[in-house]
């Protein structure tokens, strides 16, 4: 009884992973409104009675509309052309061929493959496509009955456009962003497009999962796996014992210059009087104030930054909060107690060449650039594998 309860488990259960109690209540509720404002738009519509009715296939778009909306079953193509193209193709089937149980039949398989054809497969368009088949066997005519599925089709998607967008967390439409919209500084994915793209291709068979979600699960999911393996924390890494040296606001140019240059650095913290973090001064930051001039050489433009001005109104920077990228603009700042797994991830990224690193009150205590987190984890390595060479002793 044991094994028949262990197969049917295997076979018969989803092993989906389950929504969270907050994610579920999001969805309960997006629903709920969903479709208040579903039937509100119907009743608005300067449409008859009949074209209004509220389809039932349109009760299983709402549940992947709300509870589903990243899904590519959920985006509005999906739901457009799924449902349009499959009403009249159903009514056609209705219409047309002779009774008999392969009139459903013929609907439901026109749709699934017209849909998939034009990358539209939402599955209620299957349940749109026999409904109006059995619309069309009864004598209903074409007119109202289309009429309806568009009336249900923009009502749902006025709906799922105001609420999900509503919802905290949520998104709709699901649009992947234009290459000209996405970081400067992004560090390349470990998979591409291309290979999820061949992996598809042999897989043959539709996920419902669009491949950048599937690009973003791997990679989280690598960033998990690296902080469970590798357990340091920023701390670990900091000598606290030496002051880190650090600029001010006010600090001239020239000197947080020389600084770099003594201390052999290409970035340096902004903190204030309490030597809390307030931005970030790099090398980048400098070279983007540098405008080469036909008659100027680059020293020559490094020096005229450099050189204070001796009138009380400048045209360039002249210290360092001038030229900073700030905290509140998005410099990432780690605390002793967090990972060096952040620190990786965000020095690889290239979105900046150092990460500063507070103690509990919130005080700079150290930074950590390419160089330290990479030597770190080489002597973690290799102690890792001087220890697993280690003779087991004699027992």
């Amino acid at each position: 009884m044991t094994g028949l309860t262990e197969l049917l488990r295997r076979h018969l259960v989803s092993d989906a992973p389950p929504l969270s109690r907050a994610e579920r209540w999001r969805s309960t509720l997006a629903g709920f409104f969903g479709l208040l404002l579903f039937e509100g738009v119907l009743f608005v519509l300067p449409l008859g009675t009949e074209e209004k009715r509220i389809l039932a296939p349109l009760g299983a778009t709402s549940v992947i509309l709300f509870a589903l909306p990243h899904s590519p079953l959920a985006q509005p193509w999906s739901v457009i052309g799924g449902l349009l193209l499959s009403a009249p193709l159903g009514y056609a089937c209705g219409l047309w061929l002779p009774a008999g149980p392969w009139v459903m039949a013929v609907a439901l398989a026109a749709s699934i493959w017209l849909t998939a054809w034009a990358r539209c497969i939402h599955p209620p368009a299957g349940a749109m496509a026999l409904t109006m088949a059995m619309a069309a066997a009864q004598g209903a005519a074409i007119e109202p009955a289309l009429m309806a599925t568009a009336a249900n089709t923009i009502a749902i998607m006025v709906a799922v456009m105001v609420v999900n967008n509503l919802v905290p967390g949520r998104h709709y439409p699901q649009g992947t962003p234009p290459a000209a919209q996405q970081q400067m500084h992004q560090a390349p994915p470990v998979i591409a497009h291309r290979d999820l793209e061949a992996a598809l291709s042999e897989i043959d068979s539709f996920l419902d999962i669009r491949e950048d979600d599937l690009v973003d699960l791997y990679e989280r999911t690598l960033r998990h796996a690296f902080k469970r393996v590798h357990r340091m924390r920023c701390g670990d890494l900091i000598d606290g014992a030496v002051t880190a040296p650090a600029v001010e606001f006010a600090t001239p140019l020239a000197d947080a210059w020389l600084l770099m240059r003594k201390l052999r650095v290409d970035t340096l913290p902004v903190v204030d009087r309490s030597r809390r973090v307030i931005g970030l001064l790099s090398l980048e930051d400098f070279l983007r104030e540098v405008s080469p001039e036909p008659n100027r050489s680059m020293g020559e433009a490094v020096r005229h930054l450099l050189a204070r001005s001796p009138h009380t109104h400048s045209d360039k920077a002249e210290v360092v909060g001038q030229m900073m990228r700030e905290v509140r603009d998005g410099v990432l700042v780690l605390r002793q107690n967090d990972s060096v797994a952040d620190a990786a991830e965000a020095l690889a990224s290239g979105r900046q060449p150092a990460v500063p690193v507070i103690n509990g009150a919130d005080r700079l205590v150290g930074m950590l650039d390419r160089t330290d987190v990479v030597a770190a984890l080489y002597h973690r390595i290799e102690l890792a594998d001087a220890m697993s060479a280690e003779p087991a002793p004699a027992g």
